[in-house]
């Protein structure tokens, strides 16, 4: 099944998800969140490439994100006093050409004639446009949702558990993937370091205890965060510990106040975040890692939470079955031993071949039995 039929209708992978739990049963399992192209199309969206004649990219390729600003230099200081009116008249217009015609918008004013006189400017085909390109884009989430729970349903009839009930794009990585952009963001922590402190901060009241909160009443028990920003590359050890850490921090500290466990999921390297990874209450946060050293997680992460992870998603592509073995085993004998491991691959499971699926299955039964 190729990632554009995916895109446009997830009940084409229901077998292969059934087949896939069969075949390696997993002791839990999670699929990854997708975007759906009929809304993409009917937004005309400009920061994702997905596969298709839409973008010319080949059917079996996965969507790609495009690292845009959205947010110019000169708009902290609007963001930051109304997160909402900026998000709805500059940067969704900027990201999605149907939506241009939100930049007409204007509800600042909560006088009730000035607010009945607003509404004139719907009347504006280029508002109308956007306003029928939001329904039309509704009205395919509704039903890419729809279907998509018929494929998350067949992990449980499949005796798989779902690891996770629930996704948080701390608002650091939020900012920065969707409104300034990550190589911007980056330069900012070092030209203007209070403005982003200050625009995350905003963000962070806006979204994180609503999003949280719902989350724990629909039952959710793991909520997963995928952590693009915080790589070794993207900025320096200090700079991570004053502005990203705090953010990542209670991001955290909040998921467990509503009684549910926080995955945090470390992409890229993370080296030098791993001593600042352990300030957590312990027993309650579990660590996924794409490219650390086991050695000292083991040594600090592993004292204070659980750790997944991270089998080369390229190894499991590429490699031979006996280096699958010798790696299967090496991260069991250096992270499993004291129990608090849980093996995974090194990011979301894409291409990998079979015969390598199955040894890292077997090994990982095998060899990391307690005794």
């Amino acid at each position: 099944v190729s990632f554009y039929d995916f895109m446009k209708d997830p009940r084409t992978v229901k077998d292969g998800v059934r087949q896939f739990c069969r075949d390696y049963e997993p002791d839990a399992g999670s699929l990854p969140g997708f975007y759906n192209m009929d809304s993409l199309e009917a937004l005309d969206t400009m920061f994702l490439r997905w596969p298709g004649p839409e973008c010319g990219v080949p059917l079996d390729v996965s969507f790609q994100h495009i690292d845009m600003e959205a947010l110019m230099e000169d708009e902290y200081e609007e963001f930051i006093d109304d997160p909402t009116h900026t998000i709805l008249t500059k940067i969704l217009p900027r990201k999605h050409r149907k939506l241009k015609g939100l930049a007409k918008l204007d509800f600042h004013d909560v006088y009730d004639k000035s607010m009945i006189d607003s509404f004139a400017a719907l009347t504006d085909p280029e508002v109308w446009e956007a306003v029928e390109a939001m329904k039309k884009a509704g009205e395919a989430c509704n039903l890419f949702r729809k279907r998509m729970g018929e494929v998350m349903a067949v992990l449980p009839e499949e005796g798989v558990p779902h690891l996770v009930q629930g996704g948080l794009t701390i608002p650091f990585d939020a900012f920065a993937d969707s409104c300034r952009g990550i190589i911007n963001t980056s330069m900012d922590l070092l030209t203007c370091p209070e403005d982003v402190e200050r625009a995350v901060g905003a963000l962070t009241r806006f979204t994180v205890e609503k999003v949280i909160k719902a989350s724990a009443q629909r039952g959710a028990k793991r909520i997963i965060m995928p952590l693009h920003m915080g790589v070794d590359n993207f900025m320096s050890p200090d700079n991570y510990e004053k502005y990203y850490w705090p953010n990542l921090k209670y991001c955290i500290d909040t998921i467990i106040k509503y009684g549910m466990t926080p995955i945090a999921f470390c992409e890229g390297k993370y080296d030098s975040r791993l001593e600042v990874l352990c300030d957590v209450p312990k027993g309650k946060v579990i660590y996924m890692f794409e490219n650390a050293d086991l050695v000292r997680i083991r040594d600090t992460v592993g004292k204070v939470a659980c750790v997944a992870g991270s089998v080369p998603n390229a190894l499991l592509a590429y490699g031979k079955p006996e280096e699958v073995e010798a790696e299967t085993k090496r991260q069991i004998d250096i992270l499993g031993r004291d129990g608090g491991f849980m093996m995974n691959c090194s990011a979301m499971l894409d291409n990998a071949d079979h015969k390598n699926m199955h040894v890292w299955r077997d090994v990982t039964y095998k060899y990391g039995e307690y005794r």
